[in-house]
């Protein structure tokens, strides 16, 4: 189970407030991160073959042709066997993955109810009158 923690409001509706209004510049910097892994990717992919290239030609003295094709069979390999371990694996990950989601969202679930059950009524009412205000602004200033 997961521990409880408070968290301090103005924090977290200055996050909402600028998820609301910058969700365009995080998407935009989180696709930015997933391009630069791509081209780290990319960089360490042509550093591997070069590095291969550079070995099987010495040891083996072939010309730069057969070079490449020796390389490319080896890289198949080697790719081949990572898929087949990766996708082994799968199966695995995806049940521990499921589980932890579930019992994080029946964790929160819970939370909530309690939070709720330990409110007066007073603050119930204050409640959903601030969730309503808030809709209403949202309303507003996305239709004006």
């Amino acid at each position: 189970m997961l521990s409880i923690k408070k968290h301090n409001p103005i924090i977290l509706l200055t996050l909402a407030f600028i998820i609301f209004m910058g969700y365009d510049v995080i998407f935009d910097m989180i696709l930015s991160l997933f391009h630069m892994l791509i081209v780290i990717a990319h960089y360490l992919f042509e550093f591997f073959e070069s590095s291969l290239d550079s070995i099987v030609e010495h040891v083996f003295h072939t010309s730069r042709r057969t070079t490449q094709i020796i390389v490319f069979y080896i890289m198949i390999g080697i790719s081949s066997i990572a898929a087949y371990f990766i996708v082994r694996a799968l199966p695995g990950w995806f049940r521990r993955i499921c589980k932890r989601l579930i019992d994080y969202l029946n964790d929160k679930k819970l939370q909530a109810i309690n939070s709720w059950h330990k409110q007066t009524l007073l603050l119930k009412i204050k409640f959903c009158s601030e969730i309503i205000a808030g809709i209403s602004a949202m309303l507003f200033f996305a239709l004006s």
